[in-house]
């Protein structure tokens, strides 16, 4: 290779440590995060205008600008000075951050075993007082605070199951469980009778 193809992905790499080294920062502020709104004091869903960020980090300054807020567009000629609360700490105001640690150490009000750390694929949810199972982030993100201080955790599967009963009813056949396998499993309540009547002639 000659010396000038040596030079030219020199400065290939120069640039791209140069760009990795100014916008990697900027993703800190990516997705929906809660705010304090400063004017009447309650939560708010924001988003940060990426490609704002993104160009100022280029020329090493912070730029940052709201794109989407949960009090739009009755209020968008705000001062935007939300922006101020989530500077030092973007990752603690992500709602994912938020229900995730609203999750971390808790049981499944249901089966109560400890709830997984959420994933994409996972989604828990939360009984509501009025008896029903929701999805966290089925809410909109500036209600949940509210939410999460009323609510119990549900784990993503036993949240399938009780959204079939609820939904499906007919479908549903219940049964009392209780641990008496022979290695300490789950089995139906009186399952010899439960035999016994499902012969023929019985």
């Amino acid at each position: 290779m000659s010396e000038s193809i040596f030079v030219l992905l020199g400065l290939a790499a120069l640039v791209a440590a140069y760009l990795i080294y100014r916008l990697l920062p900027t993703f800190r502020f990516r997705g929906t995060m809660l705010v304090t709104c400063p004017e009447n004091l309650k939560p708010a869903a924001i988003k940060i205008a990426m490609w704002r960020a993104a160009a100022g980090a280029l020329v090493g300054k912070r730029h940052l600008e709201l794109r989407d807020c949960s009090r739009w567009p009755q209020h968008r000629d705000c001062a935007q000075d939300c922006r101020h609360e989530i500077e030092g700490d973007p990752e603690g105001h992500r709602v994912w951050s938020i229900a995730s640690r609203w999750y971390q150490g808790k049981k499944c009000v249901y089966c109560h075993k400890p709830i997984q750390p959420l994933t994409d694929i996972d989604r828990h949810a939360l009984l509501s007082a009025k008896g029903e199972t929701l999805e966290w982030d089925s809410l909109p993100p500036e209600k949940l605070p509210e939410a999460l201080s009323a609510s119990l955790p549900v784990c993503c599967n036993c949240h399938a199951i009780e959204t079939l009963i609820r939904l499906h009813p007919d479908r549903v056949t219940f049964r009392s469980w209780e641990r008496s396998g022979p290695i300490g499993e789950y089995t139906p309540k009186n399952l010899d009778k439960l035999a016994t009547t499902s012969k023929p002639g019985s």
